[in-house]
């Protein structure tokens, strides 16, 4: 410091020092003429009186002074003064990292970032810089966020050597890629989505044909860089696009996004901010960082992981905690309740976006008692069925769940009215409404004749009661949204379709049996019919994943029934006979013809691969024939369960045939294919149709393909 700023800082110091010491020296003087009964002004009727400051006061501040008095003397304050303890600021510890990074690498004679990850000065400085500089992008924990990679995995876009990260820190990088919405139309980029999805055995609701037509739009446009997608080109950044690692967001409608407006991301060069040393620094923290996550990895139970994926499968974790066309378990699937929308979260081991910070203890909380390390969590989330799953299959689950690609998609905020959106008030839901006494394995007296394999029966259960959560769609639920205990299994209004009554029951006397249903729910297709909407989603992401012996279990279990879900004494199985010759020659079967007979047959035995039979069909068979009229009402796409089983889309006949004719029809159906003779009303047909209508899911012959995709996600069907 030159002596010019020296003498003026000197000076401008000790001047303001004396004029507070002044100013305080006045007022004590004057403290005796002060009189606590003399009224200086009135505001709003209150008198402000002439006090005296109390001596603790003057006391306090003439101790602060002499405290200033001797740090000047003893530290520089004052200009050039260096204090009489020599003391310099990189004595201090919060800034010696910074000041004597030189100083650390002096001694350092291997500087490969993986020798300096051994250093923890050195790696604590680089984490001191990182928070600095790079955190803003990175997260504190240099996993990323959306559009910013993460640092501490394997998975580098311009390599993860000592050169190639130096490289990127010191002179930055631009990744370019082209936009394709003035080349390929909205078709062409959405199939060319739907194949980029499936590159890593992404499941998408679209016929194999589409995503071959991808593959045929992707080498003509994309190959030249990306070549077949399964390696990458580190030399101009060109990622991999068959890995799970999707660093601008690998939703359907994300990709979409890049392919339609193309990408411009630039990381800046920070050579000109950083030294050799800093950089150096910044790069040994992410490599230590990098290896104590791969530490982390490696020390999870391999045979844990197998186990706790499949668990993860039979809980079917990811169809709830993916958003349509979303990310495995990155959350974002909305449940639309009728005290506002809640929506999934993420549950990859992110850090600041996922549950990375979450122990053992924080996911046992979560999943069984319904308390997340930030709130207790809406009853959405089947933690009430979860309650039954055994320490050892929670605890392997979550060394799977560990073992998952870190998604950095932020989850949605929830749209809950007040006072729902207070968390506080679910413990007294949890008090109220959740029955948390042990799940009882003994069969009950009325069923214990006809099980006669009780070990499948109590396997059944723990797969259906507790991972399988069937009861949390299959049950009707109370003004609260708690499950009807005695109600057990009676069906439920969901996504615009009834999750049917499966009641042992309902089952017998609809005709399924154990080897029928195991069918229908390891494959989606059965002698009773086909699995569609949410149910074939649960066997597509669930159900098909396990082994069909641990199906057949369930299905065993619900055949045979539990408390509060018998067979009727008096139950009889129905049996179809078909069209007669009162059918054919009835008013009613030319419009059947006309709008059913083409895909489903004249007899209504089904076309293969066109469409399944009508005959026997168990939607057909039910007893509350909603889901009968709702397919009529918005018709019904392909499942894409197998692909040789795969039938034709059902187009809508909402504006082909009246409510009257309509539900002629559905009775006609009912009673000769299905052996129900409910009388199904114009009234019945009506209010299904403006339930459906009212949420966006019924548009007519035309909007079929599109209904769900652009319904209004925020109306409660009911």
């Amino acid at each position: 410091m030159s002596n010019f700023w020296n003498l003026w800082a000197v000076t401008c110091t000790v001047i303001f020092f004396a004029l507070m010491v002044g100013i305080v020296v006045k007022y004590w003087r004057k403290n005796h003429e002060a009189d606590a009964n003399k009224s200086l002004a009135t505001f709003d009727g209150i008198d402000e009186n002439d006090a005296p400051p109390p001596k603790l006061l003057f006391i306090c501040y003439f101790v602060a002074f002499s405290i200033s008095v001797g740090y000047l003397v003893l530290y520089p304050g004052l200009g050039n003064w260096e204090g009489l303890v020599d003391w310099e600021q990189s004595d201090d510890k919060l800034s010696a990292p910074s000041t004597t990074l030189d100083e650390q690498f002096a001694t350092v004679t291997d500087t490969s970032l993986m020798s300096l990850a051994q250093n923890e000065a050195i790696t604590t400085s680089g984490r001191m810089l990182f928070q600095t500089h790079c955190a803003a992008c990175h997260r504190d924990n240099a996993q990323g966020q959306k559009h910013f990679p993460n640092l501490i995995d394997n998975d580098w876009m311009y390599g993860g050597s000592d050169k190639a990260i130096i490289h990127s820190i010191e002179k930055g990088r631009n990744g370019a890629m082209a936009g394709y919405n003035e080349v390929l139309n909205d078709d062409e980029i959405a199939k060319l989505s739907y194949y980029l999805a499936s590159l890593n055995q992404r499941h998408s609701n679209v016929p194999a044909v589409k995503v071959e037509l991808g593959k045929q739009l992707f080498t003509q446009y994309c190959s030249a860089c990306h070549g077949d997608g399964s390696i990458s080109n580190q030399e101009l950044g060109v990622p991999v696009l068959s890995d799970d690692t999707w660093l601008h967001g690998g939703s359907i409608e994300e990709i979409q996004h890049t392919i339609r407006f193309g990408l411009n991301n630039v990381m800046p060069a920070f050579e000109g901010q950083l030294s050799h040393n800093q950089t150096l620094a910044i790069g040994a923290m992410l490599t230590k960082s990098r290896l104590d996550w791969d530490a982390k990895i490696a020390s999870l139970d391999t045979d844990a992981i197998e186990r706790g994926e499949y668990l993860a499968h039979a809980g079917d974790c990811v169809a709830c905690h993916s958003a349509e066309g979303g990310e495995p378990f990155a959350g974002g699937l909305p449940f639309v309740t009728p005290f506002g929308t809640v929506y999934s979260t993420n549950i990859t081991p992110h850090a600041s976006e996922g549950i990375g910070e979450y122990d053992f203890e924080n996911f046992k909380a979560a999943l069984v008692d319904g308390k997340g390390r930030h709130g207790y969590l809406y009853p959405a989330m089947p933690y009430t069925s979860y309650q039954y799953v055994t320490d050892q299959d929670m605890l392997d689950m979550w060394e799977y769940l560990q073992s998952i690609t870190a998604v950095s998609r932020r989850n949605d905020d929830n749209s809950m009215i007040f006072p729902s959106n207070i968390r506080l008030g679910l413990l007294s839901w949890n008090i109220v409404f959740m029955d948390t006494d042990p799940l009882s394995y003994e069969v009950p007296a009325e069923i214990k004749e006809s099980v006669e394999d009780v070990e499948k029966w109590q396997k059944g259960k723990y797969w259906v009661a507790g991972l399988g959560h069937c009861s949390e769609c299959h049950s009707p639920r109370n003004i609260a949204q708690a499950i009807i205990a005695d109600r057990i299994f009676q069906g439920n209004l969901i996504d615009g379709w009834n999750a049917p009554d499966i009641t042992s029951n309902e089952l017998y006397t609809d005709g399924w049996d154990v080897e029928v249903l195991t069918d229908f729910l390891h494959t989606g297709h059965s002698a009773k019919g086909t699995a569609f909407a949410g149910m074939a989603d649960v066997v597509k992401n669930s159900l098909s994943l396990m082994t069909r012996d641990d199906v057949e279990s369930m299905s065993y279990y619900l055949i045979k029934g539990d408390t509060n879900n018998f067979i009727s004494a008096d139950a009889v199985v129905l049996k179809p006979k078909g069209f007669d010759d009162s059918a054919y020659n009835s008013d009613i079967y030319p419009v059947y013809q006309q709008t059913c007979g083409a895909c489903h047959g004249e007899d209504g035995k089904g076309r293969d691969p066109i469409a399944p039979a009508l005959l026997d069909n168990g939607i057909i068979m039910h007893r509350d024939p909603f889901n009968t009229i709702a397919v009529t009402v918005r018709g019904l796409e392909p499942t894409y369960l197998v692909e040789d089983k795969n039938f034709m889309p059902m187009a809508s006949f909402e504006d082909v045939l009246s409510d009257q004719k309509l539900a002629e029809l559905i009775t006609f159906v009912r009673y000769h294919l299905g052996a129900r003779d409910i009388i199904v009303t114009a009234e019945d047909v009506k209010d299904v149709r403006e339930t459906l209508e009212k949420a966006g899911y019924a548009g007519g012959v035309h909007t079929t393909p599109d209904m769900y995709d652009q319904r209004d996600r925020n109306i409660n069907i009911k």
